[in-house]
């Protein structure tokens, strides 16, 4: 994907609500914009430099949208 892109991972921002399945392999590719949509379903796990949200509307104020 990326070579079909010509981008690179800090291109791209990652949102998902699942650690373990999601942010934490994209994470472990190099991918370091990554964003946890918080409903409560996985624990909060440290080491993966996600940001935590509770919501979209959130993440958009914080990303200027």
């Amino acid at each position: 994907m990326l070579d079909q892109l010509d981008a690179s991972p800090e291109d791209f921002v990652h949102v998902s609500s699942h650690t373990r399945y999601d942010l934490m392999p994209m994470h472990d590719m190099g991918f370091r914009n990554l964003v946890l949509l918080d409903r409560g379903c996985d624990p909060v796990t440290h080491g993966y430099d996600y940001v935590p949200v509770k919501s979209l509307d959130e993440l958009n104020r914080m990303l200027g949208i």
